[in-house]
């Protein structure tokens, strides 16, 4: 009688720890999968569930306390035991997860934003600047000229006469004066003799007074040519450096270079454009200079079609170390600026207008 009880008092003990191994099995497992499915990151391959087995749970719960044997307990025993340590090793397996290799596929498509993020940085950088010419006060451009008048009384120097004309190594251009005389003529208007764009316009003391240089372009055949128009002696500027100007239009105004002479208009036409103020520096004969009113009656209507073309500006070389503002000023030292050649040429106008 006493053995039954204790064996039965034993068998209770085994049944209640064995219920106590089941619900360990269990309880955790839950625990566990809600932190696995918090904490796992995707990946490539599909994530395997483990499910716990409720095999012996059931087998326990369906069996009553006095048709269990010490056996099955021991066997209960172990089984949970057995399943305490493969959720173990889950639950290493998986927070392992974190320090795996990202899988191709992930690293491609990394990789692809990466390279979209910096296409895209570089796109929107500035592009290196491109290599440019300036041509700034280095060329303009002008409206071939389409013909060209004497730069007084315009077009055909009506109420003037040539004082002196061109003669090589000694006078390179040609004088204009008014008919009346001494200095009747001081303050008219000077018109340039064809369309083109200023290159000089200044106060060159010296002899010169005010000058302005004219560049002129223009076709002859099918080639385009250069000329510069001079003219010195002026009263006043009435233009600018780099103004482009049109046949027949105010310059300046008729002068004696401060004084220097009688009233009149200096005026140079040149082949060669890179003379400047500097004429000591190259041969003075035709071979640089035309005479002004041989070119100008031998060019006095030009085919053109209203196109512009591009002139260099700076060509005076050697101008460039002249010091204007030291050089001697001639102003008061008027000399008459009378010769037995202007005397001549006014007489000879007075008479060709007297026959006319």
């Amino acid at each position: 009688m006493v053995g039954k009880v204790v064996i039965g008092a034993l068998v209770c003990v085994l049944v209640s720890v064995g219920t106590t191994y089941a619900q360990q099995v269990e309880v955790p497992r839950e625990k566990v999968g809600k932190l696995v499915q918090q904490t796992k990151r995707p990946t490539a391959q599909p994530a395997v569930e483990v499910r716990p087995q409720t095999v012996a749970l059931t087998e326990t719960s369906n069996l009553s306390a006095p048709k269990i044997s010490i056996e099955q307990m021991r066997q209960a025993g172990a089984l949970a035991a057995q399943k305490v340590k493969e959720e173990n090793h889950d639950i290493e397996t998986d927070s392992s997860e974190s320090d795996l290799p990202v899988p191709q596929a992930k690293k491609q498509v990394a990789a692809t934003a990466v390279r979209a993020v910096d296409r895209q940085s570089r796109e929107s950088e500035p592009p290196p600047p491109a290599q440019s010419i300036s041509f700034s006060a280095q060329t303009a451009f002008t409206r071939l000229a389409d013909g060209f008048d004497l730069p007084v009384g315009k077009p055909d120097a009506r109420g003037y006469y040539k004082a002196r004309g061109f003669r090589s190594h000694g006078h390179l251009g040609e004088d204009w004066d008014g008919v009346g005389g001494g200095d009747t003529d001081l303050g008219d208007a000077i018109y340039t003799i064809g369309d083109g764009v200023v290159v000089f316009a200044r106060d060159c003391h010296q002899g010169w007074g005010n000058v302005v240089i004219v560049r002129h372009a223009y076709r002859e055949g099918r080639t385009v040519r250069n000329v510069d128009s001079l003219y010195g002696h002026l009263d006043k500027i009435l233009v600018r450096r780099g103004q482009a100007v049109r046949r027949g239009q105010q310059v300046g105004t008729m002068g004696t270079a401060h004084g220097l002479y009688d009233s009149h208009l200096h005026l140079e036409v040149r082949k060669n454009i890179a003379i400047g103020m500097s004429r000591d520096k190259f041969a003075q004969d035709l071979s640089n200079y035309y005479d002004p009113s041989d070119f100008i009656l031998s060019h006095r209507h030009l085919q053109s079609s209203g196109a512009s073309t591009r002139v260099a500006m700076n060509t005076f070389t050697y101008d460039s170390r002249i010091h204007w503002d030291r050089l001697r000023n001639y102003s008061h030292a008027h000399t008459g600026g009378d010769s037995s050649e202007s005397a001549y040429a006014l007489k000879k106008a007075l008479a060709s207008q007297s026959a006319h």
